[in-house]
């Protein structure tokens, strides 16, 4: 049940990573596949070792969030859009 939630997730997560144009979607859909592995690695995991584990890349990955999303704010005061194309990035 658990892996076929992280695969639902991961499946979301590359769908809208390859549909959206816009940086705040490819944040959201990269969100989803870091969802999806957290997902896994908890069930593959045993689980006293496997909750260190999460909760270590839980934390990690709130810190690259903040990056990220201070990055598309400057993003977006620089260029004044959040687009892909706009900002410099090649979808062609």
């Amino acid at each position: 049940m658990l892996i076929g939630l992280a695969l639902i997730l991961l499946v979301i997560g590359l769908v809208m990573l390859v549909l959206s144009r816009d940086l705040v979607r490819l944040l959201i859909s990269i969100e989803f596949m870091f969802s999806s592995i957290f997902l896994s690695i908890l069930y593959l995991m045993s689980k006293p070792m496997g909750y260190e584990l999460l909760v270590t890349m839980v934390f990690t990955s709130c810190s690259e969030l903040t990056v990220l999303v201070c990055v598309i704010a400057v993003f977006s005061k620089m260029f004044r859009t959040t687009d892909v194309k706009e900002v410099g990035g090649e979808c062609d």
